[in-house]
């Protein structure tokens, strides 16, 4: 890995385990904002996981940042 590569890995695993703590609540809807205040993570690089494809329960309907879907249960899952 090079001097400025990341490694998404152990970031995907601290936004799921909030993801996952979330649903656990009830929660259907997440926002962004939610995850930054429990991760400390900068709000750009939990968009970025969260494109790259996280697991995230069945619980969770949407993840919406700013008023925007960033993330919505695809239909036949529902």
């Amino acid at each position: 890995m090079g001097k400025y590569e990341m490694d998404f890995e152990k970031y995907k695993k601290a936004v799921e385990k909030v993801i996952q703590r979330f649903a656990d609540r009830g929660w259907e809807e997440i926002r962004v904002e939610e995850i930054w205040f429990e991760t400390s993570l900068p709000v750009d690089l939990i968009l970025e996981v969260i494109n790259q494809g996280i697991s995230i329960p069945s619980e969770v309907n949407s993840i919406t940042h700013g008023g925007k879907v960033v993330w919505k249960k695809e239909e036949q899952e529902i």
